[in-house]
């Protein structure tokens, strides 16, 4: 059997896809080709990482200042052999 069925539907979470319609074939394995029918918008990197810090500073996030990044790296680096 080499019937091929269309149909769209809804991807609830990764795993599950409540289709349109029924399709007219018994229970068993099948092979799914998903392709998006929502466009997606691609943000330069530069927007996105200015709203990322935006939000950030919104709810109080306080960067380390580099005394703190130094102590860090050089405690992590006194960690190797």
């Amino acid at each position: 059997m080499n019937d091929t069925y269309t149909a769209t539907g809804t991807l609830i979470d990764g795993r599950t896809v409540t289709l349109n319609r029924e399709i007219p074939i018994p229970k068993g394995k099948v092979r799914v080709v998903v392709k998006s029918l929502e466009e997606i918008s691609k943000r330069p990197v530069l927007d996105v990482l200015l709203d990322i810090h935006k939000k950030q500073n919104a709810r109080g996030h306080k960067p380390p200042v580099r005394e703190q990044v130094d102590i860090y790296l050089q405690t992590e680096r006194d960690s190797w052999d």
